[in-house]
């Protein structure tokens, strides 16, 4: 007895030992493999049979995760008995096992095992035939020797049948596990996608400059922003139909109070508007020879350009010109009439400019 224990545990240490030399770890996740292993029994000394190399084990497995594997395997062994001449024994069991594998991806994978299965015993001389319940348990060692196919496994169990006696077994197994069919390939990342963000809304436009007075000149450019609707304006906003008429007596050319009033007026309006030009035409009734109206027409005009620059308004603003008795407005038959001619009249002009 002694003997066997040290055999037993010579071989366990030699078959960790070869278990340990592989160069990959044992059959990738999601792969089935089958097995063929022989198998060297320790066995009870009740069986009264020799410890030897009696048989072997095939099975097929299949890798469930990262650590677990489950397979199913038959195990054949022919016992011979032992020298004081007892039968010799064949058995034949079936086992469900499940591995709980370790470091499947380094350079060797241990595993534990354990299993539970059918043997039945059939002894030469006829003593006993039947079917038992049979667990198994042990640990052992995976590894790969050809790429993804070809693994070495190692391993030492515990076998316990439920025979009459209650029987007990250490079984040594080496061989070799065989992966089948092609690799898995793992499945792409499932890549979230990109969150669909709606497109902001364009801002709204900027509301139109303010126009006050509605002439077509924002506020900020208008220097006239009381222009009466509907008149005709310059880029500056200010009135571009401007006339000032002032009314002379017969046969002077001469300012009343009431003529420097109103070019005070003017005088302001065009200090501030400083864009404006325009002209400064002189006018007669038809009372006297025309030469003499003439040249009375062109001193009235030159009187109010006078006045005007006087008050500071530049010579080169305002065209200054006489037309006689030429253009009346009114019927020079009348007293009326003849003093409505009498007059000079101060337009606006730039407004008529070409661009």
């Amino acid at each position: 007895m002694q003997s066997k224990k040290v055999l037993t545990s010579t071989l366990c240490t030699t078959a960790l030992l070869l278990g340990a030399q592989g160069i990959q770890a044992a059959e990738d996740v999601g792969r089935v493999y089958v097995k063929a292993l022989g198998t060297y029994i320790d066995a009870d000394s009740e069986r009264l049979v020799d410890d030897e190399l009696a048989g072997g084990t095939v099975g097929f497995g299949y890798s469930l995760s990262e650590h677990f594997n489950v397979e199913f395997d038959m195990q054949k062994l022919n016992l011979d008995g032992d020298p004081s001449g007892n039968p010799d024994q064949d058995q034949t069991a079936v086992n469900l096992n499940l591995m709980n594998v370790y470091n499947r991806s380094g350079l060797f994978a241990p595993y534990l095992l354990a299993g539970v299965g059918v043997v039945n015993t059939d002894i030469d001389d006829g003593s006993q035939d039947g079917d038992d319940l049979q667990l198994q348990g042990g640990a052992g060692v995976l590894t790969r020797l050809w790429g993804d196919r070809l693994s070495l496994r190692t391993e030492v169990l515990y076998r316990w049948q439920d025979a009459s006696d209650s029987l007990s077994d250490v079984l040594v197994n080496a061989g070799f596990s065989i992966a089948v069919g092609s690799k898995p390939v793992a499945a792409a990342p499932v890549v979230a996608a990109a969150p669909v963000v709606a497109a902001a809304a364009p801002p709204p436009p900027p509301p139109p400059p303010a126009d006050s007075d509605g002439d077509g000149v924002v506020d900020g450019s208008d220097q006239c922003p009381d222009t009466p609707k509907g008149e005709r304006v310059g880029p500056q906003g200010c009135s571009c139909d401007v006339t000032r008429q002032l009314q002379f007596k017969f046969d002077s050319a001469e300012l009343t109070d009431g003529d420097k009033v109103i070019l005070d007026e003017v005088a302001e309006t065009l200090t501030r508007l400083k864009f404006v030009s325009g002209t400064v035409v002189g006018h007669t009734d038809s009372t006297g020879p025309d030469a003499h109206n003439q040249r009375l027409s062109e001193r009235r005009a030159q009187t109010v350009a006078s006045y005007l620059e006087g008050k500071g308004i530049a010579s080169g603003r305002l065209l200054v010109k006489g037309m006689g008795e030429s253009e009346p407005i009114a019927d020079n038959a009348t007293r009326e009439g003849r003093a409505l001619n009498r007059r000079v009249v101060l337009k606006r002009t730039d407004c008529d400019a070409p661009n």
